[in-house]
């Protein structure tokens, strides 16, 4: 079973990727996401069971709603795929052990906190109370299995958000609350190592992604950026390539 697994799951992603969609719509607008069925933004037409198989109905569907013919985004098949993308890459990172589960757990919310962050400029706290509550069991369960995680787990708790807290007090207001909440909840799954390398990679990141988009665009200093999507990246990167990572920058500069 092991090897189907590998396939399998990637695949179920897909369609968490379609619930993914309904948080990052229905949670900003303060809508019901647990009963409520999906339904066509535009005329509120419930969706078929084929409407709902993730990107090929988009892809059918030509982009439209079948009821009414109002424009479906692209953004849709986008976060289905990416999230089918990322179970695929933990399952071949982290293997078929027990932290796959809050790693794939992770790695959707942070999806979510990311689009959401885009679309408004901030993260919900549901979002970041969740990866808490799946870090607290993550602890318990390693706990007791021995895994011996827990303090360095504590300790990245505040290691990245306590960094990102002095520089919202330097900056006064220049780092989110939200960014400062999602790294202590992170850092209480992942480690402070981790974190720190987090820190690192999403640094790195939002340079190379929002000078470019400065000169082009010419935006103003001062113009709110979203900083969680790049956090959200460097987690993924430190959760998944960390040791390799950390291992071929010591071979490097410390041979």
């Amino acid at each position: 079973m092991i090897e189907p697994l590998r396939i399998i799951i990637p695949v179920i992603g897909l369609f968490v990727g379609s619930f993914a969609n309904v948080l990052i719509y229905r949670i900003p607008r303060g809508e019901e996401w647990v009963v409520t069925p999906s339904h066509c933004v535009h005329c509120g037409r419930r969706l078929g069971p084929l409407e709902l198989i993730p990107v090929l109905s988009w892809l059918f569907l030509r982009g439209r709603c079948r009821g009414c013919g109002g424009r479906i985004s692209a953004r849709y098949p986008v976060v289905e795929l990416l999230n089918g993308a990322l179970w695929y890459l933990c399952v071949r990172a982290v293997g078929l052990t027990a932290f796959l589960v809050p790693a794939l757990a992770l790695v959707t919310a942070l999806l979510v906190a990311s689009f959401i962050d885009i679309d408004t400029q901030e993260i919900p706290n549901g979002v970041t109370i969740f990866i808490l509550i799946v870090a607290v069991l993550w602890n318990v369960y390693a706990a007791f299995e021995g895994y011996g995680v827990l303090l360095q787990n504590v300790v990245g708790f505040f290691t990245a958000s306590g960094i990102l807290l002095v520089l919202a007090i330097i900056s006064r207001g220049g780092v989110g609350g939200g960014d400062i909440k999602l790294m202590a909840a992170c850092g209480l799954l992942l480690g402070w190592k981790n974190m720190l390398l987090t820190l690192a990679a999403a640094s790195i990141l939002g340079v190379l992604v929002m000078v470019p988009v400065f000169l082009i665009k010419r935006l103003r200093r001062g113009t709110p950026i979203p900083f969680g999507p790049f956090l959200a990246a460097g987690m993924v990167i430190s959760m998944l390539y960390g040791e390799a990572i950390v291992g071929a920058y010591l071979r490097i500069f410390l041979p």
